[in-house]
């Protein structure tokens, strides 16, 4: 079986491949305890890809917390010093009118009439309430401001804890993944040795059941700027956007059936040959070149830490290392790799390699991209 048969849409996972792959040949050694070692180590790279985005989101939580924490604690300070403003006016108030005991004192004795007196009576009874309610209200300003100091010291103690969570996520997903890439090459070089030897003694190795190289990219190898310069003014540009538009849906993420024989890996946008591709947000070329199933591919380092592909390209618009911004064209989309229809196929990765994807519609939703 061709590699072309068993990697359609680009969501075949890497043991499967192999077991695949190896199942051709009777003169190599047998596959299947390598196969099994390589997808337990996928399913953990994607349990560790759960963890990871279960801790990105306690950040995400923990920082808005934060953020609202300190917008209270700054709202506290400004009413504290309104307060104490007020009080100093108020303090400056009954020195000028002369607050004092004795000359409250004399101004009482020196009443004309009873009514006159209730009245100055009532009046410094009500200077000396205001002055008690905002030595109250100060008093609770100051608690406030306390409280909200210690609870973002809480949570901020919390989004230290859940960012080391997420790196150490990251890093368990990088080696998972290292490993499987490691496996991988060694089968395929054990596969290779194999099919010499066979060549060698005469035993008649068939390519189309041995897992041949995967179908040719072709075109693609150059790169120049495709669609309209990136806008001048980076801050008037938006920050994320659809990889095509329109964006008509199609396989779905995690998506399973006959095209697939483990999961599908990202999400297809059903576009037609030519169409441009744009860069979802801003970031660094990381990688540009054919693979297997992906065909022409084109992955995007972002600042946030996530990597994007786009793949079964016709043309590359961006050489590896470019900077790009949102909404850059990058790329026109075709039909290279395994591909039974023209299409885009999207993926958000945690790291740069294969099996570290999430879903990418929610992925675009959080940053503000309704697809």
């Amino acid at each position: 079986m061709r590699r072309v048969e068993f990697m359609r849409g680009c969501a075949l996972s890497m043991a499967a491949c192999l077991l695949v792959a190896g199942a051709g040949s009777s003169a190599q050694a047998d596959p299947v305890p390598e196969a099994a070692e390589v997808e337990r180590l996928y399913r953990e790279a994607s349990t560790a890809v759960q963890a990871h985005e279960a801790a990105r989101r306690a950040v995400s939580r923990a920082r808005a917390e934060v953020d609202r924490l300190r917008a209270a604690e700054a709202a506290e300070k400004v009413r504290l010093e309104q307060l104490r403003d007020s009080m100093g006016e108020l303090a400056r108030s009954q020195y000028r009118v002369g607050a004092g005991s004795l000359t409250t004192t004399v101004r009482f004795l020196t009443a004309g009439s009873p009514e006159q007196l209730m009245r100055r009576m009532s009046l410094a009874g009500r200077g000396g309430h205001a002055t008690a309610s905002l030595l109250t209200r100060v008093r609770e300003s100051q608690a406030r401001l306390a409280r909200d100091r210690a609870a973002s010291a809480a949570v901020l103690g919390a989004l230290k804890a859940d960012l080391v969570r997420q790196a150490a996520a990251r890093g368990q997903i990088e080696r998972k993944l290292r490993l499987a890439q490691e496996r991988l090459r060694l089968a395929e070089e054990a596969r290779r040795a194999a099919r010499a030897a066979a060549r060698v003694s005469g035993t008649g190795w068939n390519a189309s059941a041995a897992g041949a190289p995967g179908p040719s990219c072709g075109g693609g190898g150059s790169a120049e700027p495709l669609g309209p310069p990136p806008p001048a003014d980076r801050a008037a540009a938006p920050r994320w956007v659809k990889p095509v538009d329109p964006a008509p849906l199609s396989a779905g993420f995690a998506q399973s059936g006959g095209h697939w024989k483990h999961r599908h890996t990202g999400q297809d946008f059903a576009v037609f040959d030519g169409t441009e591709v744009r860069a979802v947000g801003a970031g660094t070329v990381h990688f540009i070149g054919c693979g297997d199933g992906f065909g022409n591919q084109v992955i995007v380092r972002h600042p946030n830490g996530y990597f994007t592909q786009y793949a079964h390209l016709s043309v590359f618009g961006v050489r590896t290392g470019q900077q790009v911004a949102a909404g850059q064209t990058i790329a026109l989309s075709g039909s290279t790799g395994n591909i039974s229809g023209p299409h885009l196929h999207f993926e958000v990765r945690v790291t740069p390699q294969l099996g570290s994807g999430v879903d990418p519609l929610p992925w675009l939703r959080e940053h503000g991209v309704k697809v």
